[in-house]
C-alpha cells in the first residue's frame, strides 16, 4: 500500500503572519543600522563644524562664554564697564556686539564654564561641542524618542545644527528640560535641573510656573530658590564685580538686537508698531499661554500638553530669540509624537531662515512663529490624561 500523500492545507492568515514576522525582523536589523548611520552623520557634521568650519563662525557664541570663564579664572570681572557700553548702537555688527558687551550672561554661566576657561579657545570649543552633541542626543533619549528616523531629522535640522555651530547654551537647556520632565515627580531632580537652567538662561522661568500649577510645589520652590542661590553664589564668587552694571548691560543689549531675531518684539518692530506695543507683545502672548497651561492643568489635561505649552511660553516671553532657540521645539514634538510623524518635518522648514532677520523680511518672522504655533497646537492636542513618559 502506498503511503498517503501528506498535503499541507494553508491556514487562513498564515501568509500575513509570515509577512508580519519578516517586517518585524527587518525592523530589528534596520533600527540599529539606521541609528549607527545617524551617529556617523553626527560625528561627520561635528568634524565639519570643528575642523573644516570658518574660524570666524564656529563657536561664535561660545567665544563670549569662554571669555567670561577665562576672566573668572584670571580673577577679573567678565563684564564690560559703563564707558564701553556707551559705544553700543543699533549699527553694531555681530563682532562689534561681542566686543562691546563682552559677557552679557548671568555670573552663574561664567562659573559653570570656569573649567573651560583654563584651556585655550579652540581646545575648549572642541570639548564644548562634544558636550553639546551629547546633551542633544541624551535629551532626545530621555524624552522617550527611540525612532532613529526622528533622531535623523533632529540632528539635521537648522536650529539644532546652528546651536552646535555657534556653541550656544540651547542643547544644555534642552537636556535640563528633558531631565525636569522625565523626573518631574522627584522634587530635587526636577527643581535642581530647572534651577541650573534658569541660572544659565533666565528666560526658562515659566517652567517653574508649570511645576506650581501641576501642584509640584516642592520642586517649584527648589527651582526658584536654587536659581537664586546659584546666581547669588556665583556673584559672590566673583566679588559682585559687574553686578551694578548688569541691568544696564542687559537693557542696552536688548535695545541693540531685539529687532534682529525671531521674537515677538522683532515682529512688532517689523510691522512698525509703537515700541511700547512691540515690547508688550511677548507678555501678552506668553502670559496667555501660561494662563492656558494653568487652566488646563486644573482641569486635568495631559501633562505632556501643559509642559509643552510652558516651553513655548518661555520662548514667546523672551525679547531676544535667535534661530537656535527653536531647537527647544524638540521637547513638545518628542512628547506629542515620539515616533515619525509629519510634524517632525517642521524642523526642516527652518532651513529657510538665516541666523538673524534683516529689515523688511517680516515674512520670515511670520513663518517662523507660525511653525512654532503649529508645533504648539500639535502638543496641546495630546489625547488622554496620563503622560506616557
Amino acid at each position: 500500500m502506498q503511503p498517503e500523500e501528506v498535503r499541507t492545507v494553508p491556514v487562513a492568515g498564515e501568509q500575513s503572519v509570515r509577512t508580519s514576522g519578516l517586517l518585524t525582523a527587518g525592523r530589528r536589523v534596520l533600527d540599529p543600522v539606521g541609528l549607527a548611520l545617524v551617529l556617523l552623520v553626527v560625528a561627520w557634521w561635528w568634524y565639519l563644524l570643528a575642523v573644516q568650519g570658518s574660524a570666524g563662525d564656529w563657536a561664535f557664541d561660545f567665544r563670549q562664554f569662554w571669555q567670561g570663564a577665562k576672566d573668572v579664572v584670571d580673577g577679573v570681572s567678565p563684564y564690560p564697564g559703563r564707558a564701553l557700553l556707551e559705544t553700543a548702537g543699533a549699527q553694531l555688527d555681530p563682532a562689534g556686539i561681542q566686543h562691546v558687551f563682552r559677557f552679557p550672561y548671568p555670573a552663574g554661566a561664567a562659573i559653570f564654564l570656569a573649567p573651560l576657561g583654563l584651556l585655550g579657545f579652540h581646545a575648549a570649543a572642541a570639548i564644548w561641542s562634544v558636550i553639546l552633541i551629547a546633551s542633544l542626543l541624551g535629551a532626545v533619549w530621555i524624552l522617550g524618542v527611540r525612532d532613529w528616523r526622528v533622531l535623523a531629522i533632529v540632528v539635521s535640522s537648522a536650529p539644532v545644527l546652528t546651536s552646535v555651530r555657534l556653541g550656544s547654551f540651547t542643547p544644555i537647556l534642552l537636556l535640563l528640560l528633558a531631565i525636569a520632565w522625565r523626573w518631574r515627580d522627584r522634587p530635587w531632580v526636577a527643581g535642581g535641573s530647572l534651577a541650573l537652567a534658569i541660572a544659565l538662561k533666565v528666560f526658562v522661568w515659566p517652567l517653574v510656573v508649570w511645576l506650581a500649577v501641576t501642584r509640584r510645589y516642592a520642586a517649584a520652590g527648589i527651582a526658584a530658590a536654587g536659581a537664586a542661590v546659584v546666581t547669588l553664589g556665583a556673584w559672590t564668587a566673583i566679588g559682585f564685580r559687574g553686578l551694578s552694571e548688569y541691568p544696564e548691560l542687559v537693557r542696552r543689549l536688548t535695545s541693540v538686537v531685539e529687532g534682529r531675531g525671531y521674537s515677538l518684539v522683532a515682529l512688532g518692530l517689523q510691522l512698525d508698531l509703537p515700541h511700547g506695543v512691540a515690547r508688550a507683545l511677548p507678555w501678552l502672548v506668553g502670559l496667555a499661554l501660561l494662563g492656558w497651561a494653568a487652566l488646563a492643568a486644573r482641569r486635568g489635561a495631559d501633562e505632556r500638553a501643559t509642559f509643552s505649552v510652558a516651553v513655548v511660553a518661555a520662548v514667546a516671553l523672551t525679547p531676544i530669540v535667535w534661530l537656535h532657540y527653536f531647537a527647544l521645539l524638540v521637547v513638545p514634538l518628542a512628547l506629542a509624537r515620539p515616533r515619525l510623524s509629519w510634524a517632525w518635518a517642521l524642523l526642516w522648514v527652518f532651513w529657510l531662515f538665516p541666523d538673524q532677520v534683516n529689515e523688511g523680511e517680516v515674512w520670515r518672522l511670520l513663518l517662523a512663529l507660525a511653525l512654532a504655533g503649529i508645533v504648539l497646537v500639535q502638543a496641546a492636542r495630546v489625547p488622554g490624561r496620563k503622560a506616557a513618559v
